[in-house]
């Protein structure tokens, strides 16, 4: 049953590939709905059957290729990690399906996107259940072709003299990530995952030095590639590249691109961990980057004054986080992070692409306001997706951040203030910037085309329980999956299925930082009172005449202009 998972989402871009032109298209479309859900069930199946097994090591199915010569034994690596990112990928793939069916009304806007991403989809899953280098640099490039059969570059021949740099940044992206994994051939002797992770042993008989600093060639390779990953990411935030997200029709592809390159992200990092375990180098450079990139998108979220690029900012933010944990080798709390963020971002992408979609494409937040009284479903939806992402108990996020700070116990006492100073920062402007956007779209001044805002309304059944269940799953999902990730022996676990032998110390089981939690919550309350009282109160109290004139309230006022 599990070959189903791949099947489905090729049979899916067979079908729109051969038969997308025909008269009657919404029978292709309910088709392809049908498909994507199934598959997500298949995928959940898989989940839970191994999480039922008593053998914690990978299983194989389906084998495809099998060389001696090689040491190739191509089938399907399936354990408890591939199985969540799985979930993960179909979870995104079927939600995007559906959402974009129910709102795109042009044949051609639907055909083309749903067929780039049945094949993206298909190239992520063909990535995380590789075995071996080939699967592994084949499931990227599909990943890489169906990006750009989706953004359609091949039409946009007058943006191509922009596109100078991007192109440059992808040609090294390509070679890094082909250079890395001929290293790793080259070093091992093989294309097979477990032949290669064996090799860490042998590690040490390949030294080198780099500015002074003594690395094994494994931690150099991993680096590389996973750098090149990132620099194929930087496509999405230049604006002068086609990939740009704010140039993408469609918000909900938003969405999509972030439901296959965060978890393939992961996977660049986790999959080959064995190598690099014993290595403390390559940790505290993924610690480090970790923090940039945090940062980085922090402030990007904190000035973003349009609800694409916030969506997008505040997405890459959380894998800033994500990738901090995995160098605190905190691998159960980064999955489980990875897990419950993914359902919120999902939550706040669809109500933002709701609102974008109903004003006819307009995505900045200064022309918009009061679409509380046209849209109260989707700013209800807004609020879950926004109270799980900032760990508001007893939400979802509220669990993964109890493991976050757990983790926190294994720091530096060196470098654990900073940590905490950057958690707190963060958490701050993350709070307060999604809910002063929220205030502004739906209670502050109507700014937005009165023609377009009395047409607003929400008979949209299909994406209402859609975005239900999405809550149901924010509610709940954190409180059923908690004991699969804290705790000692879940630790134990996820190191197991991972392949690493990292050590774990029993004394920090059922040790959390109870008052750092107390403390986030209050600095989230805080946040919420603040932007309240700034898009709230003040325009309230401004009407009045003898505060109206006042000259610091006058200066406050038009600081908060400024930055609405």
């Amino acid at each position: 049953m599990e070959i189903l998972i791949f099947i489905f989402p090729l049979l899916s871009f067979l079908t729109f590939q051969f038969f997308g032109r025909i008269k009657n298209i919404k029978i292709i479309y309910a088709l392809n709905s049908f498909i994507m859900i199934l598959s997500f069930v298949v995928s959940l199946y898989l989940f839970s059957k191994l999480l039922g097994l008593e053998n914690d090591l990978p299983l194989y199915f389906y084998s495809i290729i099998k060389s001696e010569y090689f040491l190739l034994d191509w089938s399907l690596r399936l354990d408890l990690f591939v199985s969540g990112l799985i979930l993960i990928i179909n979870f995104v793939g079927s939600i995007s399906t559906i959402f974009i069916l129910s709102f795109y009304k042009e044949h051609k806007v639907n055909h083309d996107i749903l067929k780039g991403s049945s094949l993206l989809i298909f190239g992520a899953l063909t990535l995380v259940t590789s075995n071996n280098l080939i699967q592994f640099y084949l499931g990227w490039q599909i990943i890489i072709l169906s990006s750009y059969l989706i953004t359609n570059l091949s039409k946009k021949q007058n943006d191509f003299h922009n596109n100078g740099n991007v192109f440059l940044f992808n040609r090294l992206s390509d070679l890094g990530i082909f250079l890395s994994l001929f290293f790793l051939y080259s070093n091992t002797n093989s294309f097979d995952f477990d032949v290669i992770f064996e090799s860490h042993y042998l590690a040490k008989n390949y030294e080198s030095n780099l500015l002074d600093i003594e690395c094994s060639n494994f931690e150099l390779i991993l680096f590389v590639l996973f750098l090149s990953f990132l620099l194929r990411c930087k496509q999405f935030f230049k604006k002068d590249s086609t990939y740009n997200f704010l140039k993408i029709k469609s918000s909900t592809l938003a969405l999509l691109y972030s439901g296959i390159y965060l978890p393939s992200g992961i996977y660049f990092l986790l999959r080959f961990l064995p190598l690099t375990q014993t290595y403390y180098n390559f940790f505290n450079i993924i610690i480090l980057l970790g923090l940039i990139l945090t940062i980085i998108f922090t402030f990007l979220f904190f000035i973003s004054k349009d609800l694409k690029s916030l969506t997008l900012y505040v997405a890459s933010s959380q894998f800033g986080i994500i990738i901090f944990l995995i160098g605190l080798k905190a691998y159960n709390g980064a999955f489980f992070y990875l897990l419950t963020t993914i359902i919120s971002l999902t939550m706040l992408f669809l109500s933002f692409a709701i609102i974008i979609m109903k004003l006819n494409g307009e995505h900045q937040i200064n022309k918009m306001g009061s679409l509380i009284f046209k849209t109260p479903s989707t700013f209800l939806f807004t609020l879950i997706g926004f109270l799980s992402l900032i760990g508001i108990p007893f939400f979802s996020g509220f669990y993964s951040k109890k493991l976050i700070f757990t983790s926190l116990l294994s720091i530096n006492d060196s470098f654990i203030i900073f940590a905490i100073i950057i958690c707190v920062c963060h958490i701050y402007l993350l709070s307060y910037t999604l809910l002063k956007n929220m205030l502004i779209v739906f209670f502050c001044q109507n700014n937005c085309n009165i023609h377009l805002y009395n047409k607003i309304n929400e008979k949209m059944m299909l994406t209402k329980t859609l975005l239900f269940v999405l809550a149901i799953c924010l509610i709940f999902s954190g409180w059923l999956l908690n004991n699969l990730f804290s705790g000692s022996n879940p630790e134990y676990l996820w190191n197991l299925v991972l392949n690493v032998h990292s050590d774990f110390s029993l004394k920090h089981e059922n040790q959390i930082f109870v008052w750092f939690i107390k403390l986030t919550n209050i600095i989230c309350l805080s946040a919420i009172l603040m932007s309240f009282l700034n898009y709230i109160v003040i325009p309230k109290i401004g009407n009045n005449v003898k505060i109206k004139h006042n000259k610091l309230f006058k200066k406050y006022s038009s600081f908060l202009s400024l930055n609405r």
